[in-house]
């Protein structure tokens, strides 16, 4: 497998693939993933980072500021990851050794499919593919909500000036 993507025709249950499909890796919903049959418990909070639980022993854990923070830390089982932001939308996956291993974009509509791209073949486990594309798209989705935001703010202000600038 070269890359994942997500299967988003149900917004509230997606499905991560092997490339485009139809090999499924896992079904996720708010508060869970289906993982080769087991079911991971999913908690997420954008200042303080995300957490995968099988049977309340951790798999992930990446505490970090999913709205700020430059360099996300991840531990998958027992291998460390670093997930980090190199210039506005385009992210690199470090492996504990500085290797890169994956990137992803948020550029060209990069948050719909949220395409987690390996260094060639990838010979990672099953649950670092998945928890990798997982935060990877939890980090896309996070910028994507912070930018929108910032326009919205833009947009409404540059209105009003333009309403006072009319009035007056």
């Amino acid at each position: 497998m070269h890359y994942t993507s997500w299967d988003r025709s149900d917004a509230d249950r997606p499905v991560l693939l092997a490339e485009g499909g139809p090999e499924v890796l896992a079904r996720f919903d708010k508060t869970s993933a289906d993982v080769d049959g087991e079911k991971w418990t999913l908690a997420f909070d954008a200042e303080s980072g995300a957490t995968a639980t099988l049977l309340d022993v951790p798999v992930l854990t990446a505490e970090a500021n999913f709205k700020k923070d430059k360099t996300i830390p991840v531990s998958i089982g027992n291998r460390s990851f670093v997930l980090v932001n190199e210039a506005s939308n385009n992210w690199i996956v470090d492996d504990e050794n500085g290797t890169k291993v994956a990137q992803f974009s948020g550029g060209n509509n990069g948050v719909r499919k949220a395409i987690l791209e390996f260094e060639g073949e990838t010979d990672l486990p099953r649950d670092a593919v998945v928890g990798l594309s997982w935060l990877a798209r939890l980090a896309l989705e996070q910028r994507l909500s912070r930018t929108s935001t910032a326009v919205i703010a833009t947009l409404a202000l540059m209105t009003v000036a333009a309403i006072l600038a009319f009035i007056i």
